[in-house]
C-alpha cells in the first residue's frame, strides 16, 4: 500500500471498514504526530485491536510501547506478552527484545534462541548477544569458536562492541596484530574501552604507535568517561612525560 497516496480521512474509513495495513499506518501516524495530532494512546489502542489479531508488527510496537511507557501507562507484564506473540512469529526486533528479557531473567538457553532467529536474519545486535552468551559460562563452558564466529559477523557489519571485544580475545591469545586491528576499528567509532586499550598497550610497548598518538586515545577514551583511562593519564602527568 503507497501510503502518500492517501488521506488521514481515507486511511481512517478504511481501518473503519477493517482494512489491518491502513489501521497500522493510522496508528503509527497517530504515534509519531504525522499529518496528525499526536495521539499515542489512540496509537496503542489501534496498535492493539491489531496485535490481538495476530499482527507481530503490531504486537512489536505495542510491547515496545508498553515496556517504556511511552505515552501509555508502563506495563511490563503485558510488554512481554506481546514481544512474545510477536517473537513467535519470527520478528526480528521482537526476537532481540524478548531475548533480552530472558537473558536479564537467567533463561540464557531460551534466550540463545530468540538471539539466533534474530541472528539469522542479520540483526548485528542478536549477533553480537550470542557471542556474549558463548564467551561466557551462560550455556556452560565458554566456545570461543562460536563465540569468535558471532563477534566476526557483528563486527563486519562495523559493530563497534563486537570489534572491541574481538580485540579483548585476540589479545588474550596473543594476537596483537589482530588485536590492534579490531580495537582501532572499534577506537574510530568512540569505543572507549578499545580506545583506552590501544593506548594502553602503545604505551607498555605492546603494539607500536607514536607517543602522541597514544596520549590521544587514551584522553578520548577518558572524555568517554573511562576511569582506568583518566588515572592512567594522570599517572603520567604525574611523571611529567
Amino acid at each position: 500500500m503507497e501510503q502518500q497516496q492517501f488521506s488521514l480521512e481515507d486511511y481512517q474509513r478504511m481501518a473503519d471498514q477493517g482494512n489491518p495495513d491502513a489501521k497500522y499506518i493510522l496508528a503509527t501516524k497517530y504515534r509519531n504526530g504525522e499529518g496528525v495530532e499526536m495521539d499515542k494512546a489512540r496509537a496503542a489502542q489501534l496498535y492493539r485491536e491489531l496485535a490481538d489479531q495476530g499482527d507481530s508488527d503490531a504486537q512489536y510496537d505495542l510491547a515496545f510501547m508498553l515496556d517504556s511507557g511511552e505515552g501509555i501507562p508502563q506495563d511490563r507484564a503485558e510488554s512481554e506478552k506481546y514481544f512474545r506473540l510477536s517473537a513467535d512469529q519470527g520478528d526480528s526486533d521482537a526476537c532481540l527484545c524478548y531475548g533480552g528479557i530472558l537473558f536479564e531473567r537467567g533463561e540464557y538457553k531460551d534466550a540463545e534462541r530468540y538471539f539466533m532467529t534474530s541472528a539469522m536474519k542479520g540483526d548485528v545486535k542478536a549477533e553480537y548477544n550470542l557471542g556474549l552468551l558463548y564467551v561466557g559460562e551462560y550455556l556452560g563452558a565458554p566456545d570461543m569458536d562460536k563465540a569468535k564466529e558471532w563477534f566476526e559477523s557483528a563486527a563486519d557489519k562495523g559493530f563497534p562492541y563486537a570489534q572491541s571485544m574481538l580485540g579483548s580475545i585476540y589479545l588474550d591469545e596473543k594476537d596483537m596484530a589482530k588485536a590492534e586491528r579490531y580495537f582501532r576499528d572499534a577506537a574510530e567509532q568512540e569505543e572507549p574501552t578499545a580506545q583506552y586499550n590501544l593506548g594502553a598497550l602503545a604505551l607498555s610497548d605492546q603494539i607500536k604507535m607514536d607517543y602522541s598518538e597514544a596520549v590521544e586515545w587514551l584522553t578520548k577514551a577518558a572524555k568517554n568517561g573511562m576511569e582506568p583511562a583518566f588515572q592512567l593519564l594522570m599517572k603520567l602527568n604525574s611523571q611529567g612525560q
